[in-house]
């Protein structure tokens, strides 16, 4: 099954045309001829198939079918993440995408060692386009750009990872609406109350020292496959 990500509103059309970049991998590196089905995506739950009923050397046209299915998890949940260098920060963002992370909101905090550049945001939305469309999800997750962590949006349905914490994170992930991870030297004592205060459940992910990205994955795939 070939996944493309449409432009916004390209479901409800007849047709869907291609170029460019997607033109190049579609037609150039998957080797797809006229007759062959792709599966669009909105990047926002909803799919359609199409058939492709054109093709030239730099244009392609898709003819839009019927409903196709999401491939999406049962219930939506977000990400607050302490700003991490652009390489590992790319792994978290394709890896989170592909288990259909919603949202991923990066801050800095008091112990954060860095934020992004402009740069780094703009490769990471490449690379959650390229792992929507790899992994067959229908979500693409808005990412925004570093925030102090008293500006995020964290509040109830929250669980803050820390490991001093007294409650096990596999108590609440199946409540679990937002993750929020701090950075590799965790959040002070001071921010944990803050958060707390805002209505998050600080919560322990076991003895193991995970890195913040790890950490951050692992969390994701529990919240995302437990039970409420």
């Amino acid at each position: 099954m070939i996944h493309l990500l449409a432009e916004a509103g390209d479901l409800a059309r007849e047709t869907v045309e291609v170029e460019g970049a997607d033109h190049r991998h579609l037609f150039r590196a998957r080797r797809l001829k006229v007759g062959d089905r792709v599966r669009l995506i909105d990047g926002r739950g909803s799919a359609r198939w199409s058939v492709v009923d054109q093709v030239t050397a730099g244009r392609a046209v898709l003819r839009v079918e019927g409903v196709a299915p999401v491939f999406e998890p049962a219930r939506p949940v977000a990400l607050f993440v302490s700003a991490l260098r652009p390489e590992r920060a790319a792994w978290l963002v394709e890896k989170a995408t592909e288990l259909g992370l919603r949202e991923l909101q990066w801050f800095v905090s008091e112990r954060t060692s860095r934020s992004l550049p402009a740069r780094a945001l703009e490769r990471q939305r490449r690379i959650a386009k390229s792992a929507l469309e790899q992994s067959g999800g229908a979500w693409l997750p808005e990412i925004g750009v570093p925030v102090p962590l008293e500006e995020a949006a964290i509040g109830a349905g929250s669980v803050a990872l820390h490991p001093g914490a007294a409650t096990s994170f596999m108590a609440v992930a199946g409540s679990a609406e937002a993750i929020v991870v701090g950075p590799e030297g965790g959040f002070s004592e001071r921010e944990i109350e803050e958060l707390a205060g805002r209505g998050a459940v600080p919560a322990h992910l076991g003895p193991r020292v995970l890195r913040t990205e790890t950490a951050a994955v692992a969390a994701l795939a529990v919240a995302l496959t437990a039970m409420s």
